[in-house]
């Protein structure tokens, strides 16, 4: 918390100085007015003269209304600091998320990263808004009531100081426990975020299989365990109050016994013990806030740790120099390529080498789990290869800067992907610069055209969150057109077009072949790449054999296996309609 305060209020010096100056002027004319209040005792009430009453009731009006305009201007220097820093925080935390490489945003997971930019920061504004606000304020008002106490009686003051020690030793070890406590209840909340994130993203499914019973019992399931550790932070939270209150209230009582004494004897007025009484008053309700300064800085603290561990963290992906192909005949070319994910017990991809040339159309084929799309995603440098290494364009790929290959590698993944925008506005994603022939020029060689154009909007046309008013064929031919419109040197696609019937399926695969552009296509059906110039099959990270359609099926079983099940289910299917 602190390392993040340190590196944002640097942009907010003005208000983190005026800010808390303001306040303390407020604290100062909070701490004048007891001792106003004595004299009036003294010298109005007790001597019964009324003028002096109202001409000093004036002065604490006068007092009342600079102390209003000192805190309005520091509440507003505090809101302006803490919502600068909010927001230059979710900015810092969301371009270094975005820097992530497949591997953090494995390591984290979305729900984590969601909590940590939204609610982790929510709390460190908060502390920022205490931090100028309260935290000069309120040990002030403390120290200030103990001094003014001293200069009316020394001896009582003692009590001032040995009972705000007490409250300090319960403070700190209050603090000492919940912070650590804090952090176990974040935790949770990612959890109930995460089924949260699950069920939204996939309601359809839920209500499809009528399980929304059992994922309210997991939901329950979750937020009971944050409520029970959120109340025992609260608990241990909760003593505070009750602990000061006492502890200041003893301390009332015997500064009340002391002073009658000390007024029957003649050695204090009544409008010092007036005095001595507002003061202790004025510590309990600094106390008070000190209190709740307790919890709220223990829970930014915990969330503090975990922001800062976000920005402190590095993608394990780092840029290249080059942004211009190297020389060679070769679009890829993999030398001994093995790739294992850090909490995998096994390598997904196996000792793996093979070429590519330039224009060539490749098909990958292989079985669930054999390690397709991971195959992928380091052809695209998602990840970087666990040993080996990848050649592209004549130059080892982590030589290149990430935005030039990401630039000349159009991936269309698992999974159509689609923002809430326009479909146009979703096409630019591509290419920022295209126009609408090039856009449209994309939809046709996709198959989209016509039913892009089936619509009265058009490109205009609005997609919902995710593509939900689209078919699952219709959201993976605008992933592909989307990828197209980059121009990319080369296309990746995996398993882009198992959402499509045969006939479009083959009409797209025709257009693909026209295009003077390396293809690569991973998929489970054999029918989409049998015109390819090169087959992989792969089986549980492995390269079984390399080939032509022909050559794999005289020579490859596992290949002719997938070929005669695939074939079988389309001759049973064309029978059964």
């Amino acid at each position: 918390m602190l390392k993040i305060f340190k590196r944002y209020l640097k942009y907010y010096k003005k208000e983190v100085i005026f800010g808390p100056m303001f306040k303390l002027l407020e604290a100062i004319f909070e701490l004048l007015v007891p001792l106003i209040m004595a004299d009036i005792v003294d010298n109005g009430i007790k001597a019964n003269n009324t003028a002096y009453v109202w001409k000093m009731g004036g002065v604490l009006l006068i007092i009342a209304v600079v102390g209003l305009c000192t805190t309005l201007v520091c509440q507003a220097l505090a809101a302006k600091a803490s919502q600068g820093v909010g927001t230059r925080l979710r900015n810092d935390c969301f371009m270094v998320i975005n820097s992530f490489s497949f591997q953090e945003l494995d390591e984290y997971g979305v729900s984590t990263l969601l909590t940590r930019i939204n609610n982790d920061v929510n709390q460190l504004q908060l502390g920022v808004a205490m931090l100028i606000r309260l935290v000069i304020r309120a040990p002030f008002l403390v120290i200030g009531a103990t001094v003014m106490a001293a200069l009316i009686s020394w001896k009582i003051a003692l009590i001032f100081v040995f009972s705000s020690i007490i409250v300090g030793v319960v403070v700190l070890l209050i603090m000492r426990k919940t912070v650590p406590l804090n952090k176990v209840v974040q935790k949770n909340l990612e959890s109930t975020t995460t089924i949260t994130k699950e069920n939204l993203s996939g309601i359809r499914v839920v209500k499809a299989f009528n399980h929304q019973n059992e994922e309210k019992q997991r939901f329950d399931n979750e937020v009971n365990v944050l409520k029970k550790n959120a109340i025992f932070v609260g608990l241990i939270s909760a003593f505070l109050n009750p602990v000061s209150t006492i502890v200041i209230n003893v301390a009332i009582i015997v500064v009340l016994y002391l002073s009658s004494n000390y007024v029957y004897d003649g050695l204090m007025s009544q409008g010092d013990v007036t005095a001595l009484f507002n003061y202790l008053n004025q510590i309990l309700v600094a106390v008070m806030v000190v209190c709740n300064l307790i919890v709220i800085f223990a829970k930014a603290s915990a969330c503090g740790s975990r922001v800062y561990e976000i920005l402190q963290k590095k993608s394990s992906i780092t840029d290249g120099k080059f942004d211009s192909y190297g020389d060679g005949d070769n679009i890829f070319e993999f030398k001994n390529v093995s790739f294992q994910y850090k909490t995998a017990s096994k390598p997904t991809l196996n000792n793996m080498t093979f070429t590519i040339k330039e224009n060539e159309f490749i098909g990958v084929v292989g079985g669930t789990g054999s390690g397709k799309s991971t195959l992928m995603a380091v052809m695209s440098r998602y990840y970087d290869a666990t040993s080996g290494e990848v050649y592209y364009c004549g130059r080892n790929i982590k030589d290149y800067k990430l935005s030039f290959i990401h630039k000349s590698i159009g991936a269309v993944l698992q999974k159509a992907s689609l923002a809430n925008q326009t479909i146009k506005e979703n096409l630019l994603w591509g290419n920022k610069e295209a126009t609408d022939d090039d856009l449209n020029k994309a939809l046709k060689i996709a198959q989209a055209y016509d039913f892009v154009y089936k619509s009265s909007e058009g490109l205009n046309r609005e997609i919902y969150q995710g593509g939900k008013n689209l078919s699952g064929g219709e959201r993976q031919r605008l992933c592909i057109a989307r990828a197209l419109v980059k121009n990319p040197k080369v296309l990746i696609l995996d398993d882009s077009l198992s959402a499509l019937d045969f006939k479009t399926d083959l009409m797209l695969r025709s257009e693909l072949h026209k295009l003077k552009m390396t293809t690569i296509m991973i998929t489970e059906r054999i029918s989409s790449i049998k015109n390819a110039d090169k087959i992989i099959v792969l089986d549980n990270g492995n390269i079984i054999s390399i080939g032509t359609h022909d050559k794999l099926l005289s020579e490859c079983s596992l290949y002719k296996e997938i070929y005669d099940s695939q074939a079988k289910e389309d001759y049973d299917e064309k029978q059964s309609v």
